[in-house]
């Protein structure tokens, strides 16, 4: 019996030693954990969330918001299920969509800060046109993702896996934008 103790004893000094060997070794190498995945500050994974979704006014003069609850999983998933309620279009009758029908999402991502937001190329294909429209169509997208999810300051939007210029001719998205969150009052400056 007292032989098992010894070894007992032995097999937790052992342990312990592992233990804060592993601990000295990371506070000395200012190791620090990656998270699973990116999130905001207090959400937990897998758990109902009301984001703000922007859709163009009855007038189609400015954007308008619509809550809608989203299960947050990480900086990705939770920006494609924004997108992917963003192109079901608006519940409220007296909102509009900004996004034509047929669009889908080829992928999202996230690196340093910027969300990257592939759509299908039907995106400008079908897009009504229009330098007003064009710009609410942009910052819906824009707006919905930097508004809801702090981690991310700019969105770049992709149109069948590619950079371009403008969506239909007007406003230039070449490059990752921040929110314009003023065209809630149908401001542009």
């Amino acid at each position: 019996m007292k032989k098992v103790l010894k070894m007992l004893g032995a097999g937790a000094v052992v342990v312990a030693l592992v233990i804060a060997s592993i601990v000295i070794y990371r506070l000395m190498s200012g190791y620090e954990p990656v998270p699973s995945t990116v999130r905001g500050p207090g959400t937990a994974l897998d758990e109902p969330r009301v984001i703000d979704l922007y859709f163009a006014d009855a007038d189609g003069r400015r954007l308008a918001l619509e809550a809608r609850e989203v299960m947050v999983q990480g900086v990705e998933e939770s920006v494609l299920q924004s997108v992917s309620e963003l192109l079901a279009g608006p519940r409220k009758k007296n909102l509009s969509a900004t996004l034509p029908e047929g669009v889908g999402v080829r992928s999202v991502y996230f690196r340093d800060g910027i969300a990257y937001v592939d759509l299908t190329s039907n995106l400008s294909s079908n897009h009504p046109g229009g330098s007003w429209a064009e710009l609410l169509t942009v910052y819906s997208i824009i707006n919905t993702i930097t508004e809801n999810f702090a981690e991310v300051a700019r969105v770049q939007i992709l149109i069948g896996g590619r950079e371009r210029e403008t969506l239909a001719g007007h406003i230039d998205i070449s490059r990752p934008l921040p929110g314009r969150v003023q065209l809630l009052a149908g401001d542009w400056r």
